[in-house]
């Protein structure tokens, strides 16, 4: 969506930005139109990730997400959570299947409480408002890299299921 409203202004935009540099040509100045759409592709990919900030955006962004989204429980004191949580951002920052949500434990106790967070860092892996598979503590990238494939075969397996009930 993002992407579609950006095509959409981004023209406006870099004619604006034609008129500034070459007032008296009304043409796109070019690699204006390309630096545009790169910075709308990035802005497009950083909406994955979210820190949630209380149990509405929890809501929003986990519980009717259509993604399945894997929420890092962590702290600013914690040293593995230093570690883990630029971990999983670098294996999914090119994921356009999975989102990633981050919750600090410091601030959102009602999350910890319903989610029964003992320690951090916790991850929790949800789709469609489910939790399907968690670890807690420190793993290594093999961990995470297996949790993220099992996310992404069964939301494949759920879009072929779905794709073939639509053909019958």
């Amino acid at each position: 969506m993002l992407k579609f409203a950006g095509q959409a202004i981004a023209p406006r935009i870099v004619a604006g930005l034609a008129g500034i540099t070459q007032s008296s040509c009304p043409h796109v100045v070019p690699g204006v139109s390309t630096a545009l759409q790169k910075f709308i592709s990035q802005n497009h990919s950083y909406n994955r990730k979210v820190d949630v900030k209380d149990h509405y955006e929890f809501d929003q962004k986990v519980i009717n997400n259509d993604n399945p989204v894997v929420v890092n429980f962590h702290a600013e004191w914690c040293d593995p959570c230093k570690i883990l949580t630029p971990k999983m951002s670098e294996l999914l920052d090119d994921s356009e299947e999975i989102d990633l949500a981050t919750i600090d434990v410091d601030t959102n106790s009602e999350l910890v409480e319903t989610f029964e967070v003992k320690a951090v860092p916790a991850v929790l892996a949800f789709r469609n408002g489910v939790v399907v598979d968690k670890f807690i503590g420190l793993v290594d990238a093999n961990s995470i890299e297996s949790l993220i494939n099992k996310l992404k075969r069964k939301k494949q397996q759920a879009d072929e299921a779905a794709g073939s009930a639509k053909d019958k």
